[in-house]
């Protein structure tokens, strides 16, 4: 299964209740994480305007 985003592409999180203490504006994708679940793909990704990266979902993202 290929990923739908790649790393160093830019992207935006989708506004959801579980994202709402995120950053606006842009991230980075450090990297897509192995899929261990069989589940939806995750990524890091990284904002300038935190000091940490986040974990999240495929659909939790889309391209900037």
């Amino acid at each position: 299964m290929s990923n739908q985003f790649q790393s160093g592409e830019i992207v935006r999180l989708v506004r959801r209740l579980s994202l709402r203490s995120a950053a606006d504006g842009a991230f980075t994708v450090v990297r897509p994480l192995p899929d261990d679940s069989g589940g939806e793909t995750q990524y890091r990704i990284k904002s300038e305007r935190e000091p940490h990266d986040r974990v999240v979902k495929e659909s939790d993202l889309q391209k900037a």
